[in-house]
């Protein structure tokens, strides 16, 4: 049987992880936030950026009581811990927020998100996060054939032209 060793770092990401998850799964927006470092900047699934603590509990309180309504935060996996620092940890996790009737992640809801962590007095805190869908590029068959011929007579006739 082979022994997996969890460093600290790795320990302290996990604990932090579950700490968005618990505020996330209580709704609770502010407390949310309050995992974020004071000038923190969060990047959605859709590319939208929030600026600060407060914009980011702001936002999040609100979605609790609409669209993210009941919702469960799931971790589904830390993919990556890449320690910087003894006080700055780069993480790479895949997640999704589950509504009740969901059992289970569902591919088209997974996200990965890049976090760097920062410890301030003592505590862990979110500087950036950034989240994006996986949707997985094609790089073979029919479409892709195609749509890679349609992208090089396109640059091929500008270059023509200039």
């Amino acid at each position: 049987m082979c022994a997996t060793t969890i460093t600290p770092a790795e320990l302290d990401v996990r604990t932090l992880m579950q700490e968005l998850s618990d505020r996330w799964d209580d709704a609770d927006g502010e407390g949310y936030g309050a995992l974020f470092a004071p000038g923190a900047t969060y990047v959605q699934f859709n590319g939208t950026l929030l600026r600060g603590r407060q914009e980011i509990a702001d936002l999040h309180s609100l979605m609790f009581r609409t669209m993210l309504y009941g919702t469960r935060l799931i971790t589904h996996e830390i993919e990556s811990v890449h320690v910087l620092r003894e006080d700055v940890v780069v993480v790479v996790a895949t997640g999704a927020a589950l509504y009740p009737w969901q059992p289970a992640v569902v591919p088209k809801r997974l996200s990965r998100q890049t976090l760097t962590l920062v410890r301030r007095d003592g505590r862990w805190l979110v500087e950036t996060f950034h989240n994006g869908r996986i949707k997985p590029f094609p790089t073979s068959g029919p479409l892709f054939a195609v749509g890679a011929r349609a992208v090089r007579m396109r640059v091929d006739r500008t270059r023509r032209a200039a």
